[in-house]
C-alpha cells in the first residue's frame, strides 16, 4: 500500500464542494431508480469538474460508469454519494472500471449497506492503492436514499402515510364526503408526491366511494410504473372498477382473507394473507410487497386504513396536505380515529418540514424512532 500525503483543509472543502454536487445529480433519478438507490458521481481534477454521472433508473448504468466510461485521464478524484458495488449484478462491478481508470481517490458520503457490498468496495480500491475518504455529504446521503436504506435494513418497504385533511384534522365532511378538503394545487402537488414511491395502497371503501385510478398524471413522471395496492378484506370489489385499468404500466396488487369466501384471484398478483379483529393483518402486507421488490409505499388511505398504520406504528414518514378548512361534524372521518387514551403515549413527528401552497400548507415529517 502506498504512503499518501495527510489531507488538507483545501482537501475537505474541495470534498464538501463536489459532494453536494454528486447529491443533487443523484436526486434525479428519484422514483426511477427502486429498489436501488439513488446515486450521483462527479469526476474531478486539479479543482475542475471532468465529467459527471447519476443512476437515472433501475437496470440502466450506475452513475459511476455514467461519470467514467468515455474518460481517459488518470489521477482523477471521483466523489460518490454511495459506496461502489464490487460484484455482479445487473452491470459489472463499479470498483473494476474505477481501477481500470486508474482514478487516484474515490470520496464516498455513506457505506452501502447492503449485504452484497457492506465496505467491500471500499476495500477493494484501498487493495489497489487507491485513496478513499468516507464521510462528506452522509447525513444528507442517507436522507435521499431514505426507501433504499429501510428496504436493504429491514426487508420492507419504507412507508409514507398520505393524506388531504382540515385544520381540524379531518379526512370528510360530517356526510363521508371528502371531495374536496384540499385545493387544487394541493391535489396537484399530492398526484405529483406519487411518482417518489414504488407503490400506492388504499381501501376497499377508498375504492369503493371515488372509484380512483390511482395512477400518475403530472408531468415529469412519463414512463413510471407504479404498482396499485387495495386491501379488500371480503374479495368484493366489481371487476369494472377505474382501478383494473392500465394494469400493464401500473399493476394492480390486492390483498384480501385467506378467510374470506371468494378465493378467486382477480389479477395474478392477488394475495390472501391473516385477517384479524383490526382487519388485514399490515405486517403481511408489506412482507409480501417486499417480496416484490417494492422498496417504498405510499399509503392514501382511506380512515380506517390510515388509522391502522398509524395505531400499528408501521410507517416512516407523513405528508399531509392540509387546507384552509375547519370541517367539524361528529361523523366526519378523522385521521387517528382510534386514538391514544394518554397524551403521553401521543404520536410524534420529528424534523417536519412545512411549504405553502395556495389554499394550504403541505407538512412532511418523520416518525420518532423510525427503524431506518
Amino acid at each position: 500500500m502506498k504512503n499518501h500525503p495527510p489531507r488538507t483543509f483545501r482537501d475537505d472543502r474541495d470534498d464538501e464542494k463536489f459532494m453536494k454536487i454528486a447529491l443533487k445529480l443523484s436526486q434525479r433519478g428519484s422514483g426511477f431508480t427502486e429498489p436501488n438507490p439513488m446515486v450521483g458521481a462527479v469526476v474531478v481534477k486539479n479543482g475542475k469538474i471532468l465529467s459527471c454521472g447519476y443512476h437515472q433508473a433501475f437496470g440502466l448504468k450506475h452513475a459511476e460508469t455514467m461519470a467514467l466510461e468515455n474518460l481517459t485521464v488518470p489521477g482523477t478524484t471521483l466523489y460518490l454519494t454511495l459506496e461502489p458495488c464490487s460484484h455482479f449484478g445487473k452491470t459489472p462491478p463499479c470498483t473494476d472500471l474505477i481501477i481500470a481508470k486508474k482514478v487516484r481517490r474515490v470520496v464516498v458520503a455513506m457505506v452501502d449497506p447492503n449485504p452484497r457490498v457492506n465496505g467491500s468496495g471500499i476495500r477493494k480500491l484501498r487493495a489497489h492503492g487507491i485513496r478513499t475518504r468516507c464521510g462528506p455529504g452522509g447525513d444528507w446521503a442517507a436522507y435521499v436514499n431514505r426507501h433504499y436504506l429501510k428496504f436493504i435494513k429491514t426487508a420492507t418497504p419504507y412507508v409514507t402515510l398520505h393524506a388531504g385533511i382540515s385544520l381540524d384534522g379531518k379526512l370528510t365532511d360530517d356526510a363521508g364526503h371528502s371531495r374536496w378538503i384540499t385545493s387544487e394545487q394541493g391535489r396537484r402537488y399530492s398526484h405529483s408526491l406519487r411518482g417518489e414511491f414504488s407503490a400506492i395502497l388504499a381501501g376497499h371503501g377508498t375504492i369503493l366511494a371515488d372509484n380512483p385510478r390511482l395512477n400518475l398524471r403530472e408531468p415529469g413522471w412519463e414512463g413510471k410504473t407504479l404498482y396499485r395496492v387495495v386491501l379488500d378484506s371480503a374479495n368484493t370489489l366489481p371487476l369494472s372498477l377505474n382501478i383494473f385499468q392500465e394494469q400493464e404500466r401500473f399493476p394492480l396488487v390486492i390483498f384480501s382473507s385467506n378467510a374470506a369466501a371468494n378465493r378467486k384471484k382477480k389479477v395474478p398478483l392477488h394475495f390472501f394473507v391473516r385477517h384479524d379483529a383490526n382487519g388485514l393483518v399490515l405486517a403481511e402486507v408489506l412482507e409480501q410487497l417486499s417480496k416484490l421488490g417494492i422498496a417504498s409505499l405510499l399509503v392514501e388511505g382511506g380512515g380506517r386504513v390510515l388509522d391502522s398504520f398509524i395505531r400499528e406504528r408501521l410507517f416512516d414518514e407523513a405528508a399531509f396536505f392540509i387546507s384552509d378548512k375547519i370541517v367539524g361534524g361528529r361523523n366526519s372521518v378523522q385521521i387517528f380515529a382510534s386514538g391514544v387514551t394518554r397524551l403521553e403515549d401521543a404520536l410524534e413527528l420529528v424534523d417536519c418540514r412545512w411549504s405553502e401552497y395556495a389554499g394550504g400548507t403541505m407538512m412532511r415529517g418523520f416518525r420518532k424512532c423510525s427503524p431506518v
